[in-house]
């Protein structure tokens, strides 16, 4: 079931909803930049949302508020704007659809810098947080390899901004980077946390890096592929997390010969249909574990 959220007169979110034979604590996912909420279900099918589902958990699979595109009547997005507005609307979706429970939030790539940023910016969410599941998702990119100075320094910084200067927005569709385009504003706030930029908000300089120092960070599972070279090195993914400071954080790289079939990229983690034998049961199983210790 789909419904929509409005957040004012100009914007709303989709919001996808997978209902589960038992009543297990709810998921919400939440994509990264450039994607869409399909990266969590497949038109074709399968995909983590609905195999959770039929495991029993209830899953939200969100959709952030619309880039600005040729078709799109949203000004230009912040992601201040997502922080403070969007991720705070979809939490109290949850928890006002699970009032006596709390819940999980499941995140790929900067979706998860995200989900970070406004629990750290309104930390009285934590209390219903029962854990974060975090699939390549790093802040920083350190890497100086190949990978990184073609998709980042090269495709990301320059050629989609410099496709995109006519439009007022980055065209990821047309130049093969995304499956939704992408504001200009966005774009520049998320290159500037990582490409080694400081955690402080562009918008009103709020410090999220000082403002962890008063919290304590939830259990969290950290997935890295091991093909990914770029976009959720292994190396940057737990440098995220010690940047989160100390908590209960358990790293898995999805390797060929240590629990894997294969070795994984960014996406195919979540698309390869081998997944739901590789790694989606260590999910469900992180799931059942720490369940089991955070209720309500």
């Amino acid at each position: 079931m789909t419904s929509l959220m409005a957040l004012d007169a100009e914007a709303q979110l989709q919001v996808r909803r997978f209902a589960a034979p038992a009543d297990g604590p709810a998921v919400l996912m939440v994509h990264g930049l450039g994607e869409r909420g399909e990266v969590f279900c497949p038109a074709a099918g399968g995909g983590l949302a609905p195999w959770l589902a039929q495991s029993g958990h209830p899953v939200y699979v969100a959709e952030l508020r619309e880039r600005a595109s040729a078709s799109s009547t949203i000004p230009d997005i912040t992601q201040h704007q997502l922080i403070c507005e969007d991720l705070p609307a979809l939490f109290q979706l949850v928890a006002e659809e699970h009032p006596q429970q709390s819940f999980f939030v499941l995140a790929h790539g900067w979706g998860g810098v995200l989900v970070a940023s406004a629990l750290i910016r309104q930390p009285h969410w934590l209390e219903r947080v029962a854990g974060l599941v975090q699939l390549g998702v790093r802040r920083v990119c350190a890497q100086r390899n190949w990978q990184r100075r073609l998709l980042l320094d090269l495709m990301w910084r320059r050629l989609a901004p410099l496709a995109g200067w006519r439009q007022g927005y980055l065209p990821l569709r047309s130049l093969g980077l995304g499956s939704v385009d992408l504001s200009r504003q966005l774009h520049d706030d998320s290159w500037m946390w990582q490409n080694g930029g400081k955690w402080r908000d562009p918008q009103d300089g709020f410090d999220y890096a000082a403002a962890l120092a008063g919290i304590a960070w939830p259990s969290s599972l950290y997935l890295a592929g091991h093909k990914d070279h770029c976009l959720g090195h292994v190396a940057d993914v737990r440098a995220f997390a010690r940047e989160l400071g100390g908590h209960d954080a358990q790293l898995v790289l999805l390797r060929k010969g240590s629990g894997s079939s294969r070795d994984y990229g960014h996406h195919d983690l979540l698309s390869h249909p081998q997944a739901a034998n590789d790694h989606f049961p260590l999910i469900l199983s992180w799931l059942a574990r720490h369940a089991a210790t955070n209720t309500l």
